[in-house]
């Protein structure tokens, strides 16, 4: 029995030295790879370190081609200093050298980057679509464009040397054009636009003779109703000579609706005339029937949503067009007015005496323009965001 006793004794006494000594390697082989793991680290950020301030290899304070000459010499001498491994792979050798050569070209390219602008202040009118053009001596560095007021000048477009910008809005703004370090800007004031809405009544125009009276915009009726064949006789070549004479355009739908129903049906035949035209302004809602202006304001707000919400779906920007008592008295216009843009006729109001909602203001409805021989609707665009 005690013989026995011993021998399990002897065994558990084994196993426990075992288990300690097996701790032992692992706590050494972790304590190991623990001081590995700092190795590499300190290696590491010592290169890093060296990227970030040793490139001036000959200590004179400047990192340039002298740099270079004094990197090559001392690898000609097997120079074995290891702050000389510029680009950290371990070697001392002519891969060092093409790495500080590159970081040179760079450093002098982003250094030396200059850029400019021909027109450093612009003045436009609401609905103009413009571009600056940028010069620089560097092909390779991203130029950036910021609007310090989009809804005044708004960016819709860059290429690699150039911004596109609308002009949204009457104010001032301020663009920002950067490359490296270097920033320059250009001013933009951009001032109400004068409009003109026509149709077939107005005859043959000469646009060219309405762009050089200051017209610089143009709505024109694309058609009215939701039955088939009532385009306006005079769209297609009003556009297309619009558009040639430098006008921004854009149309609009004289609406017969009374029900939600009747002004989809409306947007479908507006959409069969209007499709794949591109328009600088807006696409607008002609409300003005006596039938509509008596129905329920639920009713009528509910019919300028359905034709505005239909437009709006095939990516054109939309409004409303009506007079101030009709909106006012026969729809809901705050609610209007919070999605789409509204254009109001009020020749005999100022337009400080309008709601501050209004975008558009019809202020005439007999204008004379140069190149058109019969009366004609004037109007400023104020805002078209």
């Amino acid at each position: 029995m005690i013989t026995k006793l011993c021998f399990v004794t002897t065994i558990i006494i084994k196993l426990k030295f075992n288990e300690e000594k097996r701790n032992k390697k692992m706590n050494k082989l972790f304590k190991n790879s623990i001081i590995a793991a700092i190795a590499v680290l300190t290696v590491t950020c010592y290169c890093i370190s060296v990227l970030a301030t040793t490139l001036d290899v000959n200590a004179d304070n400047q990192v340039d081609i002298n740099d270079v000459t004094y990197l090559q010499n001392e690898i000609s001498n097997l120079s074995d200093d290891t702050e000389l491994d510029l680009n950290c792979d371990g070697i001392v050798n002519v891969n060092d050298v093409s790495f500080l050569q590159i970081e040179i070209s760079r450093n002098s390219l982003e250094n030396n980057t200059q850029i400019r602008v021909a027109i450093t202040e612009y003045n436009k009118n609401v609905g103009d679509t413009f571009t600056v053009s940028v010069d620089t001596n560097n092909d390779v560095n991203e130029i950036t464009f910021t609007s310090s007021d989009s809804s005044v000048a708004k960016i819709v477009a860059t290429d690699k040397h150039s911004v596109k910008i609308k002009a949204n809005k009457v104010g001032n703004a301020t663009v920002t054009i950067k490359q490296c370090n270097k920033i320059i800007t250009t001013k933009v004031k951009v001032e109400k636009a004068k409009c003109i809405d026509i149709s077939e009544w107005n005859g043959d125009i000469n646009f060219n003779k309405v762009r050089n009276t200051g017209v610089t915009c143009v709505i024109i009726r694309a058609g009215y109703g939701k039955d088939p064949n009532q385009e306006d006789n005079k769209f297609q070549e009003y556009y297309r000579q619009a558009k040639s004479a430098g006008l921004n355009v854009g149309a609009y739908w004289y609406s017969y609706a009374t029900s939600v129903d009747a002004a989809k049906a409306e947007v479908k035949n507006c959409m069969n005339t209007i499709g794949g035209k591109q328009f600088d302004l807006p696409v607008f809602l002609d409300v003005e029937e006596y039938r509509q202006a008596v129905l329920p304001r639920r009713t009528l707000t509910d019919i300028i949503s359905a034709f505005c919400d239909g437009i709006k779906s095939y990516g054109y920007d939309v409004g409303m067009y009506s007079a101030k008592s009709m909106l006012v008295d026969s729809a809901y216009p705050d609610e209007l007015s919070s999605k789409y843009l509204i254009w109001i006729a009020a020749p005999n109001t100022s337009y400080s005496d309008l709601p501050s909602y209004v975008d558009l203001w019809q202020y005439s409805w007999n204008g004379k323009v140069d190149g058109i021989r019969n009366d004609v609707d004037l109007n400023y665009i104020y805002n078209l965001n």
